[in-house]
């Protein structure tokens, strides 16, 4: 029978579920997920409709256990109920999400957003986003496959997001977060 609840946890569980191969799925806006984030959280822009949980599926792997993060401006039923549909399992959901986690772990990540030509210094990494051109020298992972190759930038840091400033790139940050890249750049 499938999962028609999305149970609550505290952030202490979703801790334990995320150290058990879960993932904290961040649904705010990119911008409020780029200002402040759960380190390693995925940001994947709620939008009532299939672009949510069809980017979700085509970037993350259907066996990647997702523990939701609430937002007052979320239709959280929906949003589990779009990710099951493409054959998720969301485990529930994290309510006051950020606040939890500063109680439990202090300052929560936030992203330095660089603009311009050049590049700090850094592993330039492009997510082969269509609205940005490839800077010389950038290594091109496309957002579709980075969750699999990831672990080729883990001992990188910092490493420079080449992206244009959206969903992607809040993605792509969550995951190269989660696989230990200790500075991370966009």
């Amino acid at each position: 029978m499938p999962i028609t609840t999305l149970q609550e946890v505290d952030i202490a569980h979703g801790d334990a579920l995320v150290g058990g191969g879960a993932a904290y799925v961040d649904l705010r806006s990119t911008d409020e997920y780029l200002e402040v984030h759960i380190p390693g959280s995925l940001g994947l822009l709620y939008e009532f409709g299939p672009g949510m949980a069809t980017r979700a599926r085509d970037c993350l792997p259907l066996s990647l256990p997702l523990l939701l993060l609430s937002s007052p401006e979320v239709d959280m039923n929906n949003a589990a109920a779009a990710l099951r549909g493409k054959g998720f399992t969301v485990v529930g959901r994290v309510d006051d999400a950020l606040q939890q986690w500063a109680t439990a772990h202090g300052t929560p990540a936030s992203t330095e957003i660089v603009e311009g030509p050049d590049a700090p210094e850094g592993t330039v990494l492009d997510v082969a986003d269509p609205g940005v051109i490839p800077q010389d020298g950038a290594r091109r992972i496309p957002l579709e496959h980075l969750w699999t190759r990831v672990q080729e930038l883990a001992d990188q840091s910092p490493v420079v997001v080449a992206a244009g400033y959206g969903v992607r790139a809040a993605l792509a940050i969550g995951m190269l977060e989660r696989a230990g890249v200790g500075e991370v750049v966009l």
